[in-house]
């Protein structure tokens, strides 16, 4: 079965804006907390009701409640997290500078409410749904974003054309289990790397295909929310692939339970027993396969049902929380005062040492291997790799990461 490397674009992993200390990120902008089930908040289509959330927000916040109402945003009660009422998006760490709407349409470019589609947005001023998105786009223009790239624009606009995919497997194995005419109609080109091969919409890769692979069904059970995949297959057909990986890959295991002991959509189980039920699902079970710490994983996984009611529904959401919260223990660990004999500029130095591509020694690391877990390498070097240069496993997927 072909291996997913979870795209940035639409499923991606955590953004840090330089809100958090030792960014590489300049250009402003909250922390990404990856959407956990797109869908419409209740009660906060009306700006009025969103800009009524905020009554407990920090006076002294760089970004003001009136301008993130009218981003779409409302205030979640802690800190200075903030949700969408139409993506789910979340942002928090705002620093001086930020502008809502712009960090809204740079974090989750394919929301309906910044697309500008009618999603019942009700503004405080009088205006029709029409004339308010008409309004959302010409401020998003006089910001300098093209009212083209804000309709969902695809990340290889130049490979928008089938038959332009099709000409980039010139060069694809002939001996390569899936033919090259069915992965181009489902919108993938090829790399020119091994039997590599990305969506043109939403830079979702997969590689090492093996008989019997279907591209269609490998892009919906890897990159579930490609809005070319959607618009081409529809949401049922996306949905059906979903639920069928699912239910597969709990029937593989004997101890984990049937697909309608884990809680979807709003059902509900009670506090431990929630937990448990979702550290069994598949989206958890490959987490910890890649090696990460159970205690850390199941502490997110619990903190994610509290405040939300729901699972992770995705790897990658999981795994970049993981990577985030490891990043930020290591941070902590680094801000305590350090006992040893090295001084400032050494511990600097080993710190970009360890940030440092291990193939290139240039660029920073930015994909995670699946299954080893290693994060070593940049996305360049990444392309040309089909073993894990630290432990030399075989690489089955990639997740990319942001570091803070």
């Amino acid at each position: 079965m072909a291996s997913g490397g979870f795209g940035p674009y639409l499923n991606g992993p955590l953004w840090t804006g330089s809100g958090m200390s030792g960014t590489e990120d300049q250009h402003g902008g909250g922390e990404l907390s990856p959407v956990l089930s797109p869908g419409l908040s209740p009660g906060m289509h009306s700006e009025e009701e969103r800009l009524r959330s905020f009554e407990h927000w920090a006076t002294d916040s760089p970004v003001s409640p009136t301008d993130l109402a009218r981003a779409g945003f409302y205030f979640l009660g802690y800190g200075d997290t903030v949700q969408c009422f139409c993506c789910d998006g979340v942002l928090r760490c705002w620093v001086s500078g930020d502008e809502p709407l712009r960090e809204h349409k740079r974090h989750f470019p394919t929301c309906g409410f910044i697309l500008g589609r009618s999603v019942g947005n009700i503004p405080r001023t009088p205006g029709s749904p029409d004339s308010v998105d008409g309004q959302l786009l010409s401020q998003l223009q006089r910001m300098g974003v093209d009212e083209q790239v804000s309709v969902g624009q695809a990340v290889y606009p130049e490979m928008e054309a089938e038959d332009t995919r099709l000409t980039t497997f010139q060069n694809w194995p002939p001996g390569a289990s899936v033919q090259p005419d069915t992965l181009a109609q489902a919108g993938f080109f090829y790399t020119g790397h091994g039997d590599n091969v990305k969506c043109f919409f939403c830079d979702g890769g997969l590689r090492n295909w093996e008989p019997g692979d279907d591209p269609w069904q490998e892009h919906a059970k890897w990159f579930p929310r490609c809005e070319y995949l959607l618009q081409t297959r529809g949401r049922e057909y996306v949905n059906n692939i979903q639920q069928s990986h699912f239910n597969m890959s709990e029937m593989s295991g004997s101890q984990t339970p049937a697909a309608g002991n884990i809680p979807t959509g709003h059902e509900v189980l009670s506090g431990q027993s929630a937990v448990v039920a979702a550290m069994l699902s598949p989206v958890v079970q490959t987490a910890l396969q890649m090696g990460f710490q159970r205690a850390l994983v199941e502490s997110l996984v619990q903190s994610r049902y509290l405040l939300t009611g729901h699972h992770y529904t995705s790897v990658s959401d999981l795994v970049a929380d993981v990577l985030q919260a490891e990043e930020e223990e290591r941070q902590g660990s680094q801000s305590r005062p350090v006992t040893g004999n090295l001084s400032a500029e050494e511990q600097l130095r080993q710190l970009q040492e360890e940030r440092t591509c291990k193939v290139c020694m240039d660029k920073l690391v930015s994909m995670v291997f699946i299954p080893c877990g290693h994060l070593v390498v940049c996305t360049d070097c990444a392309a040309s790799l089909r073993h894990c240069p630290i432990c030399r496993a075989v690489i089955r997927g990639s997740v990319r990461a942001f570091m803070s």
